[in-house]
């Protein structure tokens, strides 16, 4: 059995076996391109300044659309990728969580 490992960054646990959970204001005036950003630097506590930006990784327009339209769906959506060595999952909830390094 492996030890888990948790480290806090900004009063949230982060446990190297599970995701950091955020929820993306889809009201607000925050883009998703910030919210995976943000959710990026809480992770790894990395100033977002430090940070690649997101379409680095992928088209953030792209992106956009895709969340968008999971937002219609009767069923559940989301959407994986990797962003500055985490995989990064966004779901049309607005939920975004990021997984450890493997």
């Amino acid at each position: 059995m492996s030890k888990t490992e948790t480290h806090t960054v900004d009063a949230v646990e982060y446990e190297s076996e599970t995701p950091l959970r955020v929820q993306a204001d889809w009201s607000g005036s925050e883009t998703l391109d910030s919210a995976i950003t943000c959710a990026i630097s809480r992770a790894t506590d990395v100033s977002v300044t430090q940070l690649a930006p997101l379409y680095e990784y992928m088209d953030p327009d792209a992106l956009h659309e895709f969340v968008a339209s999971m937002r219609d769906r009767e069923t559940e959506t989301s959407i994986t990728f990797q962003y500055e060595g985490h995989d990064v999952t966004v779901r049309g909830d607005g939920e975004i969580l990021v997984w450890p390094p493997r």
